[in-house]
């Protein structure tokens, strides 16, 4: 009897062993779990929280260009920016600032647009003849722009570019003759495309619309020159889609980095 009572309560001990494990083991589990779906969840609102937090802080900002003005259409583009509610920034040829033009310059400025150097006579073969002559063409049309409007510029846009052929012997040392001036240049990582060829308002909003979504700040070239009219036309619709993107508008000075092609975010 003693002999079976001890049988019974070995058994009893073992299940009871046994039960115990089980229990741990489940317990183990269920807490293993729990804590897995928390890590999880945490892991994922952060993922979730953390990258619209970085779209966020990172502002949308275009950049709207324009090169060859002042033109006859100077003052329409003007009419637009303003009713719109945006800035851009003109980067003007020194020989056209005369007679209406001196007065287009001004109230660009008074509305709160930017004025860049783009060159004096945009004449390829006297501006970049050498590095002097194209250093000599920037300094006549940014000592013109301060005397006419007591104005400083701090922005240069090269003729084509500063990827062009034409200064490739000497490019580092001029933009570092303009450095030493306060001057800075600027390209473009989106083309409307208005100045090639025959464009047309579809072209030009198709030109915009394939590149400008790449970037958090995308620098749009366009042109202000007699035979725009198709650019005039396309502006709007590209402000408003722009808008409706979620981009904002500054002048290219204000941009987090210059722009350059060999370097392009």
């Amino acid at each position: 009897m003693q002999f079976m009572k001890k049988i019974h309560d070995r058994r009893f001990g073992i299940l009871f062993l046994v039960a115990a494990v089980i229990c741990i083991v489940y317990e183990y589990n269920v807490w293993n779990g729990k804590e897995a779906v928390n890590v999880s969840q945490t892991t994922q609102t952060i993922k979730n929280t953390s990258e619209p937090l970085n779209e966020g802080n990172t502002h949308k900002t275009a950049y709207l260009t324009f090169d060859d003005g002042p033109s006859c259409l100077s003052e329409k583009y003007l009419d637009i920016l303003k009713k719109e509610g945006v800035t851009a920034t003109f980067f003007i040829i020194g020989q056209q600032v005369e007679g209406d033009a001196e007065k287009t310059v001004k109230r660009a400025l008074k509305e709160g647009n930017e004025i860049g150097i783009h060159t004096y006579c945009h004449e390829a073969d006297c501006i970049y003849s050498s590095a002097e002559a194209y250093y000599e063409d920037v300094m006549k049309t940014k000592e013109m722009i301060e005397d006419k409007f007591k104005y400083k510029p701090v922005l240069v846009r090269f003729p084509w570019g500063s990827a062009n052929n034409y200064i490739a012997s000497y490019r580092d040392e001029i933009i570092g003759r303009f450095k030493k001036e306060g001057i800075e240049y600027q390209d473009w990582n989106v083309s409307a495309e208005d100045s090639v060829g025959t464009s047309t308002v579809e072209s030009i909003l198709y030109n915009v619309r394939k590149d400008y979504k790449k970037y958090k700040e995308p620098v749009i070239l366009m042109h202000d020159s007699g035979c725009n009219t198709k650019t005039l036309a396309a502006l709007k619709e590209i402000i408003t889609e722009l808008k409706n993107d979620g981009y904002g508008f500054a002048n290219l000075s204000k941009r987090s980095r210059p722009c350059h092609f060999y370097e392009l975010k």
